[in-house]
């Protein structure tokens, strides 16, 4: 087909459905009201934002807080002492207390950011508090200059079992350009360090398509990955964010503007990076995911395909349960005042999904796979996904994005090159007419 399927390409790096939440009126009420805190619980993911980062890089949404190495306010420590009591508090309910625990995510901000004693803190609580499955996925995402000897060890002897580095480049000249913390040397160093230790499952992230960066500087990327034995990488097109500092450099004429997102230089980085997994047999399981088969990432794998509900604490986190997505807002003062006076800081909320909304979510997070499968959206929801969703489909299939096929529906070649746009077929008109909706609306998880 050479007649481009959409007029324009839609390059989100996330989509959060439903995109629309507004602001929560009911404080801690909305819980009491709402949600069933007494029923047995079941299946479920733990997020814990780490809202702290040592500097903001230069186009950055999930910045949160600077956390300065000397703090002088203690502020790690009084979070942390927060978050171990609003910890408690949800485990005080029946549903949490209950449920099971598939997966598990400190992310931020910059979740490896903690001192040593204050992160095997929180994985202490977290197994004292909850019911842990045998092969909980327990990750931490964060940045390599965090790692001294002392937390290495820790580490690769806990329960922690996975790492998410946010590498970006090896390159030191895109690194100081972007505005990242630490150094190439530094980040090879660690990576090692925790093979060393027998510690396989480490994914890192890589952006292309930099300010000045060219297929020279990206190929070299892709060779420093493929040598450094890790098992999962994760890539990200680089954005610029208006107010952010790159934003104003680049208007100020001070750094070039990277190459617009459908240029033929992005498109051939992202085909060198295809070529480079195959060299490495890695396999792309997901949306710009790739990893040696048996190293998928299962806290999407629960959160998004399978489709558990979500508990998210910490400043700038997003939980979903109950057919509510909840959000808590990034104001740590708020969030410690909150947590002290036992109360839960549920800033924003939607509201009751309906279940044509309920159906859009599974099938926009489940695309993230590239397929849906019929016999377990029929299991879910108690009906058919081809004649729930007949006329998108037809449209998607005329367009030659979809293969339908015997138990599932599938992305062909072309959809899966079109995904997000494949995707945004489903959001609901309700919220295509919500231009507030459509609006930026970017989360920590």
């Amino acid at each position: 087909m050479n007649k481009k399927p959409y007029p324009r390409k839609c390059y989100l790096p996330f989509i959060l459905y439903p995109p629309r939440l507004d602001k929560n009126d009911e404080g801690t009420e909305f819980i009491e009201k709402h949600i069933d805190m007494q029923q047995k619980g079941g299946n479920f993911v733990l997020y814990i934002g780490i809202p702290f980062c040592r500097k903001e890089c230069k186009s950055c949404v999930y910045f949160v807080k600077t956390l300065p190495y000397e703090d002088k306010d203690n502020l790690e420590e009084i979070y942390v002492n927060s978050l171990l009591k609003d910890l408690e508090h949800w485990a005080s309910f029946p549903k949490w207390s209950t449920g099971l625990v598939r997966a598990i995510y400190i992310g931020g901000g910059t979740g490896s950011i903690l001192k040593t004693k204050n992160l095997k803190r929180i994985v202490d609580k977290i197994y004292e508090l909850f019911n842990i499955a045998e092969d909980c996925e327990f990750t931490l995402e964060g940045n390599t200059i965090d790692y001294d000897e002392e937390k290495i060890n820790y580490v690769a002897n806990s329960h922690i079992n996975r790492l998410s580095f946010g590498v970006q480049s090896f390159q030191p000249e895109m690194l100081n350009l972007i505005g990242t913390p630490h150094a190439v040397d530094n980040c090879l160093y660690v990576i090692k360090e925790f093979q060393n230790r027998g510690f396989e499952n480490i994914q890192i992230d890589l952006i292309y398509n930099l300010p000045g960066q060219t297929m020279e500087i990206w190929r070299k990327d892709l060779q420093v990955l493929k040598k450094i034995g890790i098992k999962h990488f994760t890539i990200y097109i680089y954005r610029i964010h208006e107010g952010k500092v790159q934003d104003a450099l680049i208007k100020a004429g001070k750094v070039v503007p990277p190459e617009p997102p459908d240029s033929k230089l992005a498109n051939d980085m992202y085909k060198a990076c295809l070529d480079i997994a195959k060299e490495m047999g890695f396999e792309r399981y997901m949306l710009n995911h790739f990893c040696q088969p048996g190293f998928e990432g299962m806290y999407n794998y629960w959160n998004w395909k399978v489709y558990e509900e979500t508990l998210a604490i910490g400043p700038g986190s997003y939980s979903y349960f109950d057919d509510y997505r909840l959000g808590t807002e990034g104001n740590v003062e708020k969030y410690i005042e909150y947590v002290n006076n036992g109360k839960f800081l549920i800033s924003s909320v939607t509201n009751k999904l309906p279940e044509r909304i309920k159906k859009e979510r599974y099938i926009i997070f489940t695309l993230l796979y590239y397929k849906v499968d019929y016999k377990y959206y029929k299991i879910k929801y108690g009906s058919s996904f081809l004649e729930d969703f007949k006329d998108i489909i037809e449209r998607l299939k005329a367009k030659g994005l979809v293969n339908i096929g015997k138990s599932s529906m599938t992305l062909t070649p072309l959809g899966e090159e079109w995904h997000t746009n494949v995707i945004l077929e489903f959001f609901d008109d309700i919220y295509w007419q919500d231009k507030e909706a459509l609006a930026k609306n970017w989360s920590l998880n």
